[in-house]
Order: C-alpha cells, then sequence, then structure tokens
C-alpha cells in the first residue's frame, strides 16, 4: 500500500469517482448479481437478473438508495473514502468513529460490511471498522502490519477486496484529535478498470460542465440538444462562455440552462454522466426528480437509446408511478431485452427482496399502487 496525504472532506452533492475505463463494444462487462450483507439497513439481500437498463421501485425507506450505494461501493473497490462520499450525498458530513458506525448494519461494527457483485470478473469488498481501543487480535499478517502502527486514538476503516482470485486491502485512517482529516492508503498493485458515476437526487449541476466540455470537443452536442427539446423544443444548440452553458431557443440571445428550471439542468446532467459512463455504469437515485410526468416516456426513450450507444448500465430508483408508467411506454416491444425492473421490499428481519417484472407485467404492479407520493 501507499500513503496519500490527508485529506479534507468538503461537501458534495454530485458524487462521481472516474477510474480507468475498460473499452468495449458488447454487454459482457456488464454486472448480473448483487449480494449484500450488514450494509446500513439491510442484513441480506440477493439481487440477480440486472440487464443495461435496471429500474428499482418501492415505497420510502425500503431500501432503494442503499442498494445504489452498495452499487457504488463495489464499483469502486479499492477507494476507502467511499463510505463518506456517500453519507455525504445523504447530506450528513461528520466522520467521527460513531459516524462510520452508522453504515453497519444495527450500528454492529464487530462483523463487516460484505458486498459481492458479479459480471464477467467478481467482485468481493469487505469493509472493517478498526480502532485502537479493540482488544481483537489478529493473527492474520496482513491485518497485523496494518494495526500494529495505529496510533492511541486513531480508527478507520480497512477494505479488503478481491477481484477474482486476487487479493488487495486499501485503508482511510482518522485521529480522534481532528476526524476532519483522513489518510488514504490504497493498493498500489490495483487499477481500477470500472468508470462509475452516482448522480443524487440533490444533483449539483456544475458537475457537468467537464463532461459537457467532452462531449462539445467531440462534436456529439446532437447528444445534449436532443434531451433539450424534450423541455423546450425550440431549443437548437448550446455554447459555452465564462464556464456558463447558453441555451439557443430562438430569441435574439442565448439564455443560460440554469434559467430553463430543474428539468433541463437534470436532463443535461443525466446525459453527460451516461456520455462520460461509457462501458461503465451509472446510479441515479430518484429519475423523477424535477420532471413533469408528461415526458417521463420520452425521457426514458432519450435514456435508453443514450446508454445503448455508449455501452452504459443504468440502475436507476423511483417512487412514482409516472416512472414505471413511462418506462413500460417508451420500451416495450423494442428493448425487452435491455430492461429489468424489481420491486423491492424490505422483510421483517431486514432482508431486501426484490420482485423481477417483465415490462408487460408492470402493469400488474402499477394497478397495486405501490407508489407513496
Amino acid at each position: 500500500m501507499k500513503n496519500c496525504v490527508k485529506q479534507s472532506f468538503i461537501s458534495r452533492v454530485f458524487c462521481s469517482f472516474v477510474h480507468e475505463c475498460v473499452t468495449t463494444e458488447n454487454t459482457e462487462t456488464m454486472f448480473d448479481k448483487i449480494e449484500i450483507e450488514r450494509f446500513r439497513g439491510i442484513r441480506y439481500a440477493n439481487i440477480e437478473g440486472f440487464r443495461q437498463i435496471n429500474l428499482f421501485f418501492g415505497k420510502n425507506n425500503c431500501g432503494k438508495s442503499t442498494l445504489l450505494e452498495s452499487l457504488f461501493l463495489v464499483s469502486g473497490l479499492s477507494n476507502p473514502l467511499l463510505p463518506v462520499h456517500v453519507n455525504i450525498i445523504r447530506g450528513y458530513g461528520k466522520s467521527r468513529l460513531n459516524d462510520l458506525k452508522l453504515d453497519f448494519y444495527n450500528l454492529d461494527s464487530s462483523q463487516p460490511i460484505h458486498i459481492r457483485m458479479k459480471n464477467d470478473e467478481i467482485r468481493d469488498l469487505k469493509i472493517h471498522l478498526f480502532e485502537q481501543s479493540s482488544n481483537k487480535i489478529s493473527l492474520n499478517a496482513d491485518v497485523a502490519s496494518i494495526l500494529s502502527n495505529v496510533e492511541e486514538g486513531d480508527y478507520g476503516l480497512r477494505f479488503d477486496f478481491k477481484v477474482n482470485d486476487n487479493s488487495f486491502v486499501s485503508q482511510l485512517r482518522f485521529s480522534s484529535e481532528n476526524p476532519d482529516d483522513a489518510t488514504r492508503m490504497v493498493a498500489e498493485s490495483y487499477v481500477e478498470s470500472l468508470r462509475c458515476t452516482y448522480l443524487s437526487p440533490k444533483y449539483d449541476f456544475s458537475a457537468s460542465i467537464h463532461g459537457l466540455k467532452n462531449i462539445l470537443q467531440n462534436k456529439d452536442e446532437h447528444f445534449i440538444i436532443e434531451g433539450l427539446q424534450l423541455i423546450e423544443p425550440r431549443v437548437k444548440d448550446f455554447i459555452f462562455t465564462d464556464n456558463e452553458m447558453l441555451v439557443d431557443i430562438g430569441l435574439a440571445k442565448r439564455i443560460p440552462v440554469n434559467m430553463m428550471g430543474d428539468g433541463a439542468r437534470k436532463i443535461v446532467s443525466l446525459l453527460t454522466a451516461i456520455y462520460d459512463c461509457k462501458d461503465g455504469a451509472l446510479l441515479v437515485d430518484e429519475i423523477s426528480n424535477g420532471f413533469h410526468y408528461s415526458v417521463m416516456s420520452n425521457l426514458w426513450k432519450v435514456l435508453i437509446h443514450a446508454a445503448v450507444r455508449n455501452n452504459t448500465q443504468l440502475f436507476i430508483t423511483t417512487h412514482d408511478i409516472d416512472s414505471i408508467k413511462g418506462l413500460r411506454n417508451a420500451a416495450l416491444g423494442e428493448f425487452d431485452d435491455r430492461i429489468a425492473s424489481f420491486k423491492l421490499l424490505r422483510s421483517l428481519d431486514d432482508e431486501l427482496k426484490a420482485y423481477h417484472y417483465s415490462l408487460e407485467s408492470l402493469d400488474y404492479s402499477i394497478n397495486q399502487e405501490i407508489e407513496v407520493r
């Protein structure tokens, strides 16, 4: 492992970790299964049958966001900063010892969080919480070498992870005297090969600026214009000036995209993220936020075509019935083999159960009125 400089945590609501990307022109690298143990409110989950576009729906507090966070953690399984960042996405940026325990099921950090995900490779991640006051002694050489130099009052997270049969270790260490700073130690011999972005409901449009510049540089601006025309059919083009996106809607002057409302900004963020995650994965929490129900079907069409064009796997949550109807209307008959939809329910013993619905059977779920408005 190698030491990195201490880092101060800055609150962000749009979280994106970009890794070296695997180049492929098929869907073989896409994930088809995840298994979760002891993460947040999920004691256990085993969900399989993922396809290129995956929609998870269900009532509030059923585990939709936790599922996306699990996917995010295992997509960057060498980065021990990720548990802290997913808390920041939720609006909680503290990193004291007891704050780190919030990620563990029933606040019990004596057993690790365990997440496994499968595509053409198997990713296996265990997240341990360590603290100097612990009386536990491990005879494992790697653990002993890590913990032997933990100073009084230090605590942190240890990532034990495997990719197929290759094992690695990363660590994030805090001092109780200054929990806002941390030292990260990462596995030198591991280079991440998956590109993944998490887009939260409270997205930060400014995070899309760099990706938009790449789109313009590659002359792919039609990719964004087609999406913006869902919100405003008069959109003709857009440019950048002084780090600001200006849109031509046929007026005497171009107007800032911010003046077009939340829907326009979010669709730009979504399409930019799909473009940036070519051959990777995009996680979107609460897809319908910022959109009128009447555009949902066309929005799904744009997202599906963009995902197929860029070989991006989408994992999307909603509790909104119009989002479900929109996906059914957009994909039925054309993209049936690329879509998977799951109704999530959490049992009394905190097992997250996923019921797989085909596009044809979504009407049944819609008629059950699973939505909580």
